[in-house]
């Protein structure tokens, strides 16, 4: 087996790795020629009312074992090196901090990149548990681990529709990263870009029309969109460094994502078709995986600014910028890369 590394080339978010060519049962899409994506008019973005939220206690001994209780809406999903059983767990907790309540007790692995399902009955998130990046999904009350990918190779970045039937990601299986998408089931496996270059994270747009994601096919990571059949590929930044890791608004009006422009990671936001680029932190260090609330009026983000190692807590910002805010208290144990419902 293959060792399992995760390289940020070219502060790329998603993995590259070595290029080992797999069989693999999945239907390529034809390669589509570049032209405009289909955006709505977007109207300009208005700052939300500012409103405090208290940051939460360390967890206590046993709280993030308690009994698991249904998902609702105003939960956050997010990995930790809290209570680390060999790698990062998965937790939920209201979105003030409070209430964690640990999902997952893999012994190997860790956990990344965990997502609601829409419907939030569901989380997706990708371990390296097997030797590989493997996607896995499981209830929202922490049941019914079931693995969707299985093979000699690298998935990641899953991301749902918005009719929580199908799961788009990242995989490296046929030689270098593309995007694909399948059935909540893990079944029907099909290839929509088929380029030389890597394209990954993929996001949905709230309509299930488009799809956008990272890649570095002109040279430089940037940020594109197209349309969930894979067809209409269109480039939508064009910055001198790295734009990655693009993720849709719920109302469909704002895309954010993370830039490096500055030499570090910072949040950004704009619109769908590229334009009213807008920066949303400010610091000498990371500022990085950003997502959105249910309705659009915050962003739930990862950051290093409290933390002298190298790991970072999770903060809550206006959609505008305003008002970040340091909800985990985990001591810097590694604990980020959230996701809200």
């Amino acid at each position: 087996m293959r060792p399992n590394r995760l390289l940020v080339a070219s502060a790329l978010i998603i993995a590259t790795l070595s290029a080992v060519c797999l069989a693999c049962a999945v239907t390529p899409a034809t390669v589509p020629a570049q032209a405009p994506p289909d955006v709505p008019k977007q109207t300009p973005i208005a700052a939300p009312p500012a409103d405090n939220i208290t940051p939460a206690a360390v967890p206590q001994e046993g709280q993030t074992d308690a009994p698991r209780t249904p998902v609702n809406l105003n939960k956050l999903v997010f990995m930790s090196g809290t209570n680390d059983d060999g790698g990062p767990q998965m937790y939920t907790s209201n979105a003030d901090g409070s209430n964690w309540q640990r999902l997952t007790k893999n012994e190997t692995g860790g956990e990344r990149f965990p997502r609601w399902s829409p419907d939030g009955k569901a989380i997706t998130f990708f371990t390296d548990m097997d030797g590989y990046w493997q996607i896995y999904a499981i209830n929202a009350d922490g049941s019914n681990q079931v693995r969707l990918t299985n093979g000699e190779a690298n998935d990641a970045f899953p991301t749902w529709s918005p009719d929580s039937r199908q799961i788009a990601f990242t995989s490296d299986r046929d030689g270098n990263e593309q995007i694909y998408v399948m059935n909540s089931d893990g079944s029907n496996q099909t290839r929509l870009t088929n380029n030389s270059f890597n394209d990954a994270a993929p996001s949905w747009s709230p309509d299930g029309n488009r799809i956008a994601f990272q890649s570095d096919r002109d040279g430089n990571a940037e940020i594109y969109v197209m349309r969930a059949d894979g067809t209409n590929q269109a480039r939508i930044t064009n910055s001198p460094q790295v734009d990655t890791y693009p993720v849709w608004s719920p109302d469909g009006n704002r895309i954010a994502f993370q830039s490096n422009e500055n030499g570090i990671f910072e949040v950004f936001s704009m619109y769908p078709d590229g334009s009213g680029r807008t920066r949303l932190t400010s610091g000498l260090v990371d500022n990085k995986y950003p997502a959105w609330s249910p309705d659009s009026s915050k962003i739930v983000f990862y950051s290093k600014r409290d933390c002298t190692n190298d790991n970072g807590e999770i903060y809550i910002m206006n959609a505008d910028g305003s008002n970040q805010t340091r909800i985990t208290r985990s001591e810097c144990s590694d604990t980020g890369l959230a996701d809200w419902r």
